[in-house]
């Protein structure tokens, strides 16, 4: 790999790692069942949960990613995409720093015409 800074970009993925880490631990999905809550309150809370849900795993799968890149780093992998076996351009991941694919393999995933290996 030649034009990006294996370190920083290590860096920056443990530092995004860590915020996700917060941001999941902050994440209090329980329900307050002291009071019984009348319909309205009832579905704005199943609402509002349903949402963090939703967020807590797009966050999880993201954080998923960060651990593959932080291990195809150890391994020395990083910057190879998945797929096709060629380098991922620099600016790709200096954008996307967990990113598996190359700009094309990442349109055919896109597409439905390669399956992501999640």
């Amino acid at each position: 790999m030649t034009e990006i800074n294996i370190d920083s970009i290590k860096e920056n993925l443990l530092a995004e790692r860590d915020t996700l880490f917060a941001k999941l631990n902050g994440n209090d999905l329980s329900v307050d069942d002291t009071e019984t809550p009348d319909p309205v309150d009832l579905a704005v809370q199943n609402y509002s949960k349903n949402v963090l849900l939703a967020v807590s795993e797009n966050d999880s799968r993201q954080l998923q990613m960060i651990d593959e890149a932080l291990q195809r780093i150890e391994d020395e992998e990083y910057g190879t995409c998945q797929n096709c076996g060629k380098e991922i351009m620099p600016k790709r991941l200096q954008a996307v720093p967990w990113a598996r694919y190359c700009l094309s393999c990442q349109e055919l995933v896109e597409k439905g015409l390669i399956e992501d290996e999640e």
